[in-house]
């Protein structure tokens, strides 16, 4: 009696939850992607994924992105669509076990300005050994760090100072509407559906004619800083913060000294303008111009960035997870300071161990004697059942 094999060819399973991308259908939470499954669906498709996503939250895209083959350089994608919110195009690089011993950005993240997020998918484990920071050298919507096993950090994980500047103004990439930003669908500690919300911390209002200055407002549930306002001296009236959005913290405004000073450009775009002698711009993307005389100086760069990190395994290690605000142009030399940035927000989504010593902060930036950025969000949400 001999044997008979039958091949059949494999395809993705079908019902009715699909969204189309470029290259085919799949599941948006496909049977496979429980947690005893993860590594075994890995090899279901074949080939990296290039298309646009679309998706119920970033949890759920994720674990799509790491049903395909690893691509081990950084990849541009299509669109991304969340929950039916446009969150612009995406990036990503995909690895396998890995420990990041010495950093290079080019095996980690595009050059691709505010347009695009930016996504590291490690199917298996990853360590962050002490003196290594996973950081892109330039502003993203936001960054994920998937990891289906265990997250070691020793060293950093940050998007400080790397906010996007999605206004569509100067020297933005380009424009992307701010939204609603779900990342996961369910209960994850005490936080149903857990998002990144459009709006964040509201911006200091100007000061003056009087002197003094306001910080910015904390984010809450999710949000991100706003900017703090100039310093006013002498009748002047210094400029606003801005809010903070979902994918950046707010910008500061200008310092004014006799004169009216311009707040900062919202959407994380530049800090405000200073006016008057010795004044110094506000922080933002990039900072804002100079008063008039010698003390006067250009506004600092950066703003704090989204950061959104989902381990299923356990995290544990001794180092931090950080998107800071960035500080005002100090006040010395008769210098009139602008407003500091915002902090970004920080979710971490953990499977197992949510009491490990990393630490997680999202600070506002020093105003140094300008407004203070609001602090941003910094929260671990256990997966659950998810």
């Amino acid at each position: 009696m001999s044997l008979q094999v039958k091949f059949v060819p494999f395809s993705p399973p079908q019902n009715k939850d699909k969204k189309s991308v470029s290259k085919g259908t799949y599941e948006t939470n496909p049977p496979w992607h429980q947690v005893q499954q993860k590594v075994q669906g890995y090899s279901r498709y074949p080939q990296g994924f290039t298309g646009s996503l679309s998706s119920s939250s970033i949890l759920s895209a994720a674990r799509t992105l790491a049903g395909y083959t690893t691509v081990g350089i950084p990849t541009a994608a299509g669109t991304l669509e969340i929950s039916g919110n446009s969150l612009g195009s995406f990036d990503y690089v995909s690895k396998g076990t890995t420990t990041l011993r010495s950093f290079s950005v080019s095996d980690w993240f595009t050059t691709t300005e505010d347009t695009r997020s930016a996504w590291v998918i490690i199917k298996g484990d990853l360590t962050i050994n002490a003196g290594q920071t996973l950081i892109p050298t330039v502003r993203k919507l936001f960054q994920v760090v998937y990891v289906s096993g265990n997250l070691t950090v020793n060293g950093s994980i940050s998007m400080t100072g790397r906010g996007a500047n999605h206004s569509g103004t100067g020297n933005s990439g380009g424009a992307t509407t701010a939204v609603d930003i779900r990342i996961g669908t369910g209960t994850f500690g005490a936080v149903v559906d857990p998002q990144i919300p459009a709006a964040g911390g509201s911006g200091g209002v100007t000061t003056g004619p009087t002197t003094g200055k306001n910080d910015g407002a904390a984010g809450t549930n999710g949000g991100t800083g706003g900017g703090g306002s100039g310093y006013s001296f002498q009748l002047g009236v210094a400029g606003s913060g801005t809010a903070g959005t979902c994918f950046t913290g707010g910008t500061g405004g200008g310092g004014g000294n006799a004169l009216t000073a311009g707040s900062g450009v919202a959407n994380g775009g530049k800090g405000g303008n200073a006016n008057g002698n010795a004044c110094n711009g506000g922080t933002g993307n990039p900072g804002g111009n100079a008063g008039s005389g010698i003390f006067a100086e250009v506004g600092n760069d950066g703003t704090g960035g989204t950061l959104i990190v989902i381990v299923e395994g356990s995290l544990s290690g001794s180092g931090t997870i950080v998107s800071n605000g960035v500080i005002a142009k100090r006040l010395d030399s008769g210098r009139i300071p602008g407003g500091a940035s915002g902090a970004g927000s920080i979710t971490v989504l953990y499977g197992t161990n949510p009491a490990s010593a990393v630490t997680l902060t999202a600070n506002g930036g020093g105003g140094q004697s300008g407004g203070n950025g609001g602090n941003g969000t910094a929260r671990k949400l256990a997966i659950g059942s998810n």
